[in-house]
């Protein structure tokens, strides 16, 4: 295809799209409205009661996908996905019929790989007020998880005090310095020395995944001077040596504090190990620099749906 094809393509492609963006704007509606979201948060729902545990309704949802719907529209419009907190512009009046916020996190800690997350519920507002040239505050909004017949929490570790072990390898143990626990009254934490280039564990047992269409995602706090690596270890599916298989590296800002992180394992799952039914996830500390430092865990879930 030459040169001037190619733009004549692009140009058209552009103007498609020009036009579908000028669409939405039709009608009398010419000052915009505004839809302004604070933040996004997990809480329990005690009809559906997923935890007691401290922290397991940590979160970082950190964009919003938003829909509306008002009565006279012949269909719903998305809005697009705003980073919170957001101000949304909306050409409409007097009441949005429908309103559905929708959570959404980055996948493996990556911007550009934003979801939506499918263990949490959608937000769905009715008779939402909206005027030209002012703002409808919805503050903070409240999610949850989706319901127990949905969701299984395949594992799930919060370093609480306790008379059992953790659930991973012996190299992980308990911290309860107040100033470093991120909730609860524990967190883990693996310390890797000078003279070690690297340092692996894993969980102590198998997690069994019975079936191939599972979403499964890691969700865990983390706060690490070091880089790491999180994949998967079983035994090999042809039988033999156990085979271990990194799925991404987390690089270690410890100046950043604890971040949540939502990590895509299944997609690991179903790559290299095609979705093999005994799993286990699988973290190597990396020290190239000969420095000695800290890898703090916490509230680690293992989900499936």
């Amino acid at each position: 295809m030459t040169f001037n094809n190619i733009l004549k393509y692009t140009i058209l492609l552009v103007s498609v799209v020009l036009c579908g963006a000028c669409d939405r704007f039709d009608g009398d509606v010419t000052v915009p409205a505004y839809l302004k979201i604070d933040a996004m948060t997990v809480v329990d729902d005690p009809s559906d009661s997923w935890s007691q545990e401290s922290g397991f309704f940590t979160n970082l949802i950190d964009a919003v996908s938003i829909t509306i719907f008002q009565d006279g529209d012949t269909a719903e419009m998305d809005l697009g996905t705003f980073q919170l907190p957001c101000k949304v512009p909306v050409l409409r009046k007097g009441k949005l019929s429908r309103l559905r916020i929708t959570p959404v996190v980055k996948q493996d800690g990556i911007a550009g790989k934003r979801i939506y997350y499918p263990y949490y519920e959608k937000v769905r507002l009715t008779d939402v007020p909206v005027a030209a040239d002012s703002v409808t505050d919805l503050g903070i909004l409240q999610t949850k998880y989706i319901p127990r017949g949905r969701m299984i929490v395949k594992w799930q570790e919060f370093f609480e005090p306790g008379p059992g072990d953790v659930s991973l390898d012996t190299v992980v143990t308990r911290c309860f310095a107040t100033d470093t626990v991120l909730s609860g009254y524990g967190c883990g934490v693996i310390r890797i020395g000078e003279d070690q280039t690297s340092l692996s564990f894993w969980k102590d047992s198998t997690i069994n995944l019975t079936d191939p269409q599972y979403y499964v995602y890691i969700e865990m706090d983390y706060w690490s001077d070091h880089d790491f690596s999180i994949g998967l270890y079983n035994p090999s599916t042809s039988g033999g040596q156990n085979y271990l298989k990194s799925h991404m590296t987390i690089y270690g800002k410890p100046e950043k504090g604890w971040q949540k992180i939502y990590i895509n394992i299944g997609a690991l799952w179903a790559k290299e190990y095609f979705y093999y039914p005994d799993i286990r996830p699988y973290f190597t500390i990396l020290n190239s620099g000969g420095t000695k430092g800290n890898l703090y865990l916490d509230n680690i879930k293992l989900v499936v749906m």
